[in-house]
């Protein structure tokens, strides 16, 4: 089954949000808004995360860039960055 996940951008911890196929939440988080954390994060995870949803901001750029380049097998998925409102969807979901 796919799992997606969802970042809302902030300066010092962003919200991570992950859920299945069906909207059910998996899992929720707060990581520190850096790319190493992301990476992190995505690691420990015990399911595989299809693709990666991030705020459209300027910070994100940062994250996207990091998350894309990474090496790390968890963080190959298809990283996109959504308006605002788009990336409430785990706000909302949770």
């Amino acid at each position: 089954m796919d799992d997606y996940a969802g970042i809302d951008v902030s300066l010092e911890q962003s919200g991570v949000c992950v859920v299945d196929a069906t909207g059910k939440m998996v899992c929720e988080a707060k990581v520190a808004s850096e790319p190493e954390a992301a990476v992190r994060f995505f690691g420990q995870l015990s399911v595989p995360v299809t693709r990666i949803g991030l705020e459209a901001s300027p910070l994100s750029q940062w994250l996207h860039a990091g998350l894309s380049g990474s090496s790390a097998s968890s963080c190959r998925a298809s990283c996109a960055m959504w308006s605002s409102a788009s990336a409430a969807f785990c706000a909302a979901s949770g």
